[in-house]
């Protein structure tokens, strides 16, 4: 079966929406201690975005959750009420 409770309530992929935020929140940290040619580094958190919601991560799970479960009445009632990555609150079923 399919997770549907926990932090899977609030986003489809909630692991991959710490690991955006993980970087995302390193290079705020760095920032301020950037320079010059330094700052092509904050290329990474948009790098992990694009890789997890566009390439691989995100894509290819939706795709098999839809092979595995598409025909389920409750799946495509969680793909409905659930946002794909940003965390929200629960909707009601």
């Amino acid at each position: 079966r399919f997770i549907q409770s926990g932090l899977w309530a609030w986003s489809r992929h909630p692991n991959y929406f710490g690991e955006i935020t993980l970087w995302l929140g390193i290079a705020l940290i760095a920032l301020p201690t950037l320079g010059g040619g330094q700052f092509v580094t904050l290329i990474s958190p948009v790098f992990v975005y694009l890789l997890l919601t566009r390439i691989s991560g995100v894509p290819m799970l939706e795709a098999r959750g839809k092979k595995r479960w598409g025909d389920d009445a409750a799946y495509r009632a969680y793909l409905d009420r659930t946002p794909v990555l940003m965390m929200k609150p629960p909707r009601s079923q």
